[in-house]
């Protein structure tokens, strides 16, 4: 399937309705899973059904929780999930005792003409057990390492950690974070008084600043070949009721924003829409 088409309608992001067993400090998301009694798979993709009825051509982002922990389930998702979409995988690309990569890679592969992109997450300090490194050599689509930085960033150490990741994936596409749960509106666009991205400026050539959107920013950066974005973000998705991205929940019902934030939204609402 050719996967250059545009883009059109608000990115969907389903929370996998299955937990991973992580506790990353920085997770948002953790909340969501504490009670599980009421996760539907089946409801999930009417969900995916009624998204796609609605907007045939936009981005879709599986995460969770981990989408990799069940990889029967993921594949059940990825066959479901109709072509004309973008699809994009938040993982932290998980082994456990009865797998290897290169089965997990062969399974990701299939899926190769389909998946956009898989966004792999790896910190300054190991919050999971990760696999090996080698396994993004086995994958046969686009990777990003995507890092939230939740070290404090003046701190000398801070600035030691962050080179040594750099020089690990090298050559990579990686994508460093703001810490996203202490961003609000004054300062997601500030790089004033942002130590992070003074950091990153030393340490890496700046490049250019990627075109603001309504929620999130973006700045670019080059070190020994490898493409570096600095990425900010906020931690909710509609501001003066207009949504940047729709949210289906583990129970298969669909709202207008993460967490907290959200509220639940029916078809009207759906084909009424304002989103950037």
């Amino acid at each position: 399937m050719n996967k250059d088409f545009p883009k059109k309608g608000p990115t969907v992001t389903m929370f996998v309705p299955y937990d991973c067993n992580n506790a990353c400090p920085f997770c948002i998301n953790k909340q969501e899973y504490r009670d599980t009694s009421n996760f539907d798979l089946k409801r999930c993709f009417q969900a995916l059904d009624l998204m796609h009825r609605i907007f045939p051509h936009n981005d879709i982002v599986l995460t969770g929780g981990e989408p990799l922990a069940n990889l029967d389930s993921l594949q059940d998702i990825l066959n479901h999930i109709e072509e004309g979409h973008h699809i994009y995988i938040n993982t932290t690309l998980p082994i456990d005792e009865n797998s290897n990569i290169s089965e997990v890679a062969n399974i990701l592969n299939r899926y190769s003409d389909r998946i956009s992109c898989i966004n792999v997450s790896r910190h300054l300090k190991h919050y999971v057990k990760e696999c090996p490194d080698e396994i993004f050599d086995l994958l046969k689509f686009r990777t990003r390492i995507n890092c939230v930085v939740f070290e404090d960033a003046k701190d000398p150490e801070t600035a030691a950690k962050l080179i040594k990741f750099l020089d690990r994936f090298k050559g990579h596409e990686i994508q460093l974070r703001a810490n996203y749960s202490y961003l609000n509106l004054e300062n997601v666009f500030n790089t004033d008084n942002d130590n992070l991205f003074k950091l990153i400026s030393e340490i890496c050539e700046y490049k250019y600043p990627l075109e603001p959107e309504k929620f999130r920013t973006g700045y670019v950066f080059e070190q020994e070949g490898s493409k570096i974005t600095y990425h900010k973000t906020l931690p909710f998705a509609k501001i003066d009721g207009v949504v940047g991205d729709i949210i289906i929940r583990q129970t298969g019902l669909i709202y207008d924003d993460w967490n907290e934030y959200g509220q639940e939204l029916n078809i009207n609402d759906l084909v009424r829409i304002r989103y950037q």
